[in-house]
């Protein structure tokens, strides 16, 4: 198996990014921006467009970027939320299947490897975590979790 876990100064550094998943919600607060912008054209207090807006931008310049998953040509990089210097390796060739779970309090994406070992991390949108799975790994999918 050529899957593992290590620090995130030791990934290859030869290929490149194409997907990435992160827990902050940029689009969110672009989307906050906008209708600030939207409030100063309409008939409410400014107050609240400049508070929206300020509100926003402070989310957007100081909250930090939580990375949860790398997509690249040959495998995927899933980091670890509490210790950021460690992550795991797994090549797509040595998934045997993967599936999201969602519950009352977290949701968790599984994924199994061809040696019985299974990776799970936590995730927040199923929609976001699936298109993405999908795009690298349709094939694998489990049906039914």
């Amino acid at each position: 198996m050529k899957s593992k876990q290590l620090k995130t100064y030791n990934l290859p550094e030869d290929s490149t990014v194409i997907a990435q998943i992160d827990a902050k919600p940029n689009y969110i607060f672009v989307i906050l921006i906008l209708i600030a912008l939207f409030s100063f054209t309409m008939d409410v207090p400014r107050t609240y467009g400049i508070i929206l807006m300020c509100v926003s931008i402070a989310c957007l310049v100081y909250m930090p970027r939580v990375l949860l998953m790398e997509f690249y040509n040959e495998y995927l990089v899933l980091y670890n939320k509490a210790d950021k210097s460690s992550c795991v390796l797994i090549y797509y060739d040595e998934i045997s299947s993967w599936h999201y779970s969602r519950g009352a309090s977290h949701d968790y994406l599984y994924i199994e490897l061809a040696d019985g070992t299974s990776e799970k991390i936590e995730a927040f949108s199923r929609s976001i975590f699936e298109s993405n799975m999908n795009r690298f790994l349709k094939d694998k999918k489990r049906k039914n979790p």
